[in-house]
């Protein structure tokens, strides 16, 4: 006599037919980020006019492939060097990435200028993981050589940082 299952025990094999791929879609995503870009932030230095009644209070904003990381706020120092390291694990390929420096201040905080471009303040450029290619600045900067970049118009800094990846 052949018996026949419960329909708790159909519903359970559904759910499992069901669960499957989509466990082997996410086994598979998690292999294909096997690429990671770092930034790391060493030095910051006001160049332009600072705060009135004290020094900077400078934090990044770092956007790689879409998140946005944000570091600590270094207190009072208008030349800091944080060594902030951001990273964040991609697919392989071609992603976008933004620096942005602030400064906190009491109500608010303030975007610093660190671009030679007129009327932009943050640096957007793109870091290929293959063979770690940075692009969007000129020259191009090879992979974990420090980036010097500089904003000159109201309240400014000095940026030095690199990118590296790793496969």
């Amino acid at each position: 006599m052949r018996s026949v299952p419960s329909k708790s025990a159909f519903k359970i094999a559904v759910v499992a037919t069901l669960v499957s791929p989509l466990m082997l879609g996410a086994l598979a995503f998690s292999a294909a980020q096997a690429d990671e870009i770092a930034v790391t932030i060493e030095r910051v230095r006001g160049v332009g006019p600072a705060d009135a009644l004290s020094k900077s209070d400078f934090y990044a904003r770092v956007t790689i492939a879409g998140q946005t990381f944000q570091t600590d706020v270094v207190r009072n120092q208008n030349d800091a060097r944080p060594n902030w390291v951001i990273k964040k694990d991609v697919p392989s390929g071609v992603h976008d990435v933004k620096v942005e420096i602030l400064d906190k201040d009491l109500t608010k905080s303030e975007t610093i200028d660190i671009t030679r471009t007129a009327g932009k303040r943050d640096l957007d450029f793109k870091v290929g993981t293959r063979r770690c290619n940075i692009s969007g600045f000129s020259p191009s900067p090879g992979c974990g050589q420090p980036i010097v970049r500089a904003g000159n118009e109201g309240k400014a800094a000095e940026i030095t940082f690199s990118v590296t990846t790793k496969r």
